[in-house]
């Protein structure tokens, strides 16, 4: 009873772990999708990019790349460089190793540039396990020496632990099973005095590896069950297959196929839900020869066709990948010459200008006393003449001035007397005008005058005091035209007095 109660306490355990997990995968995605802040979305991306690079490497490497592309666009090279080093890793999670290498010399190059070194120990340490995995030990502890140097310099025991495993590792490639061992306890023991869980199931895994190799199977399923139960709390898909190909293995060398074929086709289908492309061969191979052997030769050709296309894809991949890393390696190197050629140069460079500096400075001081003397014989002669400049541009500046407002003088004159001119020539013209209306107006209306004086002359000569006969008319005659010319000379007048106000 107790048994199960703890089984079912580590069950709940991993599921919380799980969705914790999930939870923090849900908030990088949410600052990717809504941050303003382009570097905390760069970061984010980074951050969720190597949360996926065991369980979904493919999403990791385009989670990289369009980091990279939005660092390279906002001139942020740390997180530039940080996307280059996750693509690489993982590459290295589907067994691509040289184009792995090829982003780490890459990313490398730039932390180097701008002095990171925690970022460098973590570089050393990756390529250290990308020439492990193909095989070149010498250069893989060369890497991780390096590594090792770096974080004892940083004093971060955390990620010593971690080489301690990735050192381990080396040496059970290399098949020296006792001193791994010795390695995986010390990261191991590392890893869980510090309480850093996700770091202690490499190392489980390993002494797990190992003991299956030594073919001691109680160790190898303590370890690799742990391992099991651990890469599953943290989702890790690639050291999860891993476990289940070296769990098959186990149970072959103890003749238990059904629970050989079990775990090799638990890692078969975890690898080819992951794209792990090395894990699926492995897989595949086991389980070709495991039917083979159990005379299931339908399911054997199967198994092995899919092995076959797969190793044999990927040492083509792997011949053509060798190439392109020596390329890269050469160009890399190539790269690093100049640069030490250009450093050299900017140096001597530097040392010759330096040596001129010298020499003008030596020359300087010689020549200084008689220019000291020189000097103030000058300064002598210049006082004099500057005050006598002085003095003269004083007087130029008062002739200058006197000349500017008689300058303004006659400008306001000759604008006096061309307005006064244009003046009297246009009320000479205006009073011309005015004469000729007169005159035509006079001339025109003389007759309107003209006729009721006519007629009053007209009527004095009728005019006889004893013929009363035609007094009344003559009276009634004369008022009319006395009118009329009052009304004539009243609108000349009014005429004459509009023409004056105008």
């Amino acid at each position: 009873m107790l048994k199960i109660r703890i089984f079912i306490a580590s069950v709940l355990c991993v599921y919380a772990t799980i969705l914790i997990a999930q939870d923090e995968v849900k908030k990088l995605i949410e600052i990717i999708e809504t941050s303003t802040d382009m570097i905390r979305k760069v970061e984010a991306m980074n951050e969720l990019s190597y949360a996926l690079r065991n369980s979904n490497p493919d999403s990791s490497i385009l989670l990289s790349n369009q980091a990279e592309q939005l660092a390279r666009s906002m001139k942020y090279p740390l997180g530039e460089a940080n996307a280059i080093m996750n693509r690489g890793i993982g590459h290295t999670s589907l067994g691509e190793y040289y184009t792995a290498l090829q982003e780490f010399l890459v990313a490398l190059n730039i932390y180097e540039r701008l002095n990171e070194t925690n970022s460098q120990a973590k570089i050393y340490n990756n390529i250290g396990r990308v020439y492990n995995f193909i095989g070149d030990t010498s250069l893989a502890l060369s890497y991780y020496e390096k590594s090792a140097q770096l974080y004892e310099k940083l004093n971060n025991k955390a990620r010593q632990g971690v080489l301690l495993n990735n050192i381990g590792f080396v040496y059970k490639q290399k098949q020296d099973y006792s001193l791994a061992l010795s390695y995986f306890r010390n990261s191991l023991d590392r890893a869980r005095s510090l309480n850093i869980q996700d770091n202690a199931f490499y190392a489980t895994y390993n002494m797990g590896s190992t003991y299956m190799h030594l073919n001691n199977p109680d160790s190898a399923f303590k370890y690799l069950n742990y391992t099991v139960e651990l890469a599953k709390k943290y989702r890790d898909q690639y050291v999860l297959s891993l476990t289940y190909i070296d769990l098959g293995q186990m149970y072959r060398k103890l003749n238990k196929p059904s629970l050989a074929e079990e775990n090799f086709i638990k890692a078969y289908n975890i690898s080819s839900s992951s794209g792990l492309r090395a894990q699926i061969r492995d897989a595949t191979k086991n389980l070709s020869e495991l039917y083979e052997n159990s005379g299931e030769f339908e399911e054997a050709l199967r198994y092995f066709k899919t092995y076959k296309a797969l190793n044999d894809s990927l040492i083509n991949l792997d011949v053509t990948r060798r190439i392109a890393f020596k390329e890269a390696e050469n160009s890399f190197e190539k790269q690093r010459i100049q640069e030490e050629v250009e450093r050299k140069k900017v140096e001597m460079e530097r040392e010759k200008a330096l040596a001129d500096a010298v020499w003008m400075r030596n020359t300087s001081l010689a020549g200084l006393a008689g220019m000291l003397l020189i000097s103030y014989l000058l300064y002598k002669n210049f006082s004099r003449k500057r005050k006598a400049n002085e003095e003269l541009r004083k007087l130029n500046r008062q002739i200058e001035s006197q000349a500017e407002a008689l300058r303004i003088a006659n400008e306001e004159i000759s604008e006096m007397n061309s307005n006064l001119e244009s003046m009297v020539q246009q009320r000479t013209l205006e009073l011309e005008r005015k004469n000729n209306q007169l005159k035509e107006y006079l001339s025109s209306n003389s007759h309107i005058v003209r006729a009721p004086l006519a007629r009053i002359l007209g009527l004095v000569d009728l005019y006889e005091p004893k013929q009363s006969d035609n007094l009344n008319f003559i009276n009634q005659s004369l008022h009319k035209s006395a009118v009329e010319l009052d009304n004539a000379l009243r609108e000349i007048n009014d005429i004459l007095s509009e023409d004056n106000q105008s």
